[in-house]
């Protein structure tokens, strides 16, 4: 029994508070690993509320929102509130707050890790490489996606707590290095940048779990007014594509999907903090 004069309400509401936290982490984890493709909303002029519709007719249930986009000042809360059982990550983000305050004179957008954190997202994407403290800080909590320029820089951060690492399409060798057999399976790999579907099967074969691209790249031969109904297919295509290479390329995995939380996890190629 719980001696409520020894812990206090407060402490009860505080471990409370922090599985709550650590759930919804492990259930951002699963559902992004497992959906294997993530669409990136950038700035593009296109009906980001459409397309998030069209995200979740598709079946997606995580996606990455850039701060690149000019509305992602109005989005961001208005995704948060209208759909909490979306997995909703967070792209272009920096770790530095006078960084952040300094450029938000010109992009507005822009909001610091604790503001975002404070909102309630559910996860962190950066195109450079984040402190090991910031890492240390977000990552008990929320998913935490750096970039690396290197394989000591990749190594460091996935053991300061980074749950993936982030590449560029364009630098596959760097993959292939992370996920050689000297590397003993630690780096988890997300690649985006140059991800069309016909690269998808090159990027995975290097070592990636997971593939990202931007709406300006799959919908760059359709029109700004393009229907719900074509989005949901294209993006399906792209997700098809992806899980169809990873299942050629780990299917063990790939049997897993769905199944016991255990045997998911023991499952995956990489290292995990679960």
């Amino acid at each position: 029994m719980v001696c409520f004069s020894k812990i206090g309400f407060s402490g009860m509401k505080f471990r409370l508070f922090n599985l709550k936290t650590m759930t919804r982490l492990l259930e951002t984890y699963r559902a992004v690993h497992e959906q294997g493709f993530i669409p990136i909303f950038v700035n593009d002029g296109r009906d980001h509320r459409m397309l998030i519709e069209a995200c979740l007719e598709a079946g997606f249930r995580a996606v990455e929102y850039t701060l690149r986009c000019d509305d992602a000042g109005r989005m961001l809360p208005y995704l948060r509130k209208e759909y909490p059982n979306l997995h909703l990550l967070v792209g272009s983000t920096l770790d530095d707050e006078g960084i952040v305050a300094r450029a938000r004179r010109r992009y507005p957008q822009l909001r610091t890790l604790e503001e975002l954190d404070r909102m309630g997202v559910d996860g962190f994407v950066s195109m450079f490489g984040w402190s090991l403290a910031s890492i240390r800080r977000y990552s008990g909590s929320r998913l935490v996606i750096p970039t690396a320029m290197s394989g000591t820089e990749a190594f460091r951060q996935v053991g300061a707590g980074a749950h993936f690492i982030k590449f560029f399409g364009h630098d596959l060798p760097l993959v292939r290095l992370c996920r050689s057999a000297p590397a003993f399976d630690f780096c988890p790999v997300f690649v985006t940048g140059g991800m069309t579907l016909k690269m998808i099967p090159a990027a995975v074969n290097a070592g990636a779990v997971l593939v990202a691209t931007g709406f300006d790249q799959m919908l760059k031969q359709e029109p700004v007014k393009v229907g719900k109904k074509r989005v949901v297919e294209v993006l399906r295509l792209y997700l098809t594509a992806v899980r169809k290479a990873r299942g050629r390329k780990w299917p063990e995995m790939d049997r897993c999907i769905g199944g016991r939380l255990k045997s998911w996890l023991d499952s995956l190629p990489h290292h995990h903090p679960f």
